[in-house]
């Protein structure tokens, strides 16, 4: 009778965890209140971000929607791409924030070395209907950026969030989701919708990028870099167990 419990115990918590996500939004079922429509997405794996992409090879055109959601009035985001490097340096930054008037600031800044203000200033690649809109707590970040493509046709993403101190941009955590948003795009291996892939091991580069104020109130960045690698058959093994209790 204790095996039995034991086994529907396993079988109710099992269906749980692999039906939650599906409960749970994502880029596919996304519709932009502007119908525009994009080739593929990709529900990122840290602090509620998904992206939205049509890359046009011929041209070498990448169209994005960058979309953060459970987002306050009181946060900055920033989205940027690195078409050379795995690191920070060399990253290309879309930032937004709402103002007190409820408009939006979006601006691009180059990301030139570990240390470094959020000035603004142009990117080392033309981009172009840059803009940004603040509504249901959910930012998103619309551009079209001229890439020019190397390492196989794979980008390096990263993303972050951090607090407003009215105009100025505060320190982020340095722990947690915020040292995990870093992700490889690969815009040569067609469309796809939801998640990154289905290689059962799948590893990531986690980044953290540390806003901090210098003498001028302008924010800098300190980065901290840490690799970890996940592997989702070590998890789905620990599942199987807990039908055999």
């Amino acid at each position: 009778m204790a095996k039995s419990s034991n086994l529907l115990l396993s079988l109710s918590l099992f269906i749980f965890l692999i039906t939650k996500p599906a409960l749970a939004q994502t880029c596919s079922n996304y519709n932009f209140s502007t119908n525009t429509l994009f080739n593929s997405c990709n529900d990122l794996p840290v602090l509620d971000s998904f992206l939205h992409y049509t890359y046009d090879s011929s041209s070498g055109n990448l169209q994005i929607a960058y979309r953060h959601t459970n987002l306050t009035s009181k946060k900055w985001v920033a989205w940027a791409v690195n078409p050379t490097s795995t690191g920070m340096v060399g990253a290309q930054t879309i930032v937004a924030y709402p103002q007190p008037d409820g408009s939006v600031r979006v601006y691009t800044s180059p990301i030139t070395t570990y240390q470094t203000s959020l000035k603004e200033s142009e990117l080392s690649f033309n981009v172009s209907e840059l803009s940004a809109t603040y509504q249901n707590n959910e930012m998103i970040i619309f551009a079209t950026l001229r890439l020019p493509l190397g390492n196989g046709g794979n980008i390096n993403t990263l993303w972050q969030d951090g607090s407003l101190s009215g105009t100025n941009l505060m320190p982020h955590l340095m722990s947690g989701n915020n040292i995990r948003s870093v992700s490889t795009l690969s815009l040569l291996s067609g469309p796809s919708r939801g998640g990154s892939g289905g290689d059962s091991k799948v590893k990531k580069r986690y980044v953290g990028l540390q806003v901090s104020s210098s003498e001028k109130n302008q924010p800098g960045f300190s980065l901290a870099l840490t690799v970890v690698s996940v592997s989702l058959s070590s998890v789905l093994q620990q599942f199987r167990s807990l039908l055999y209790f």
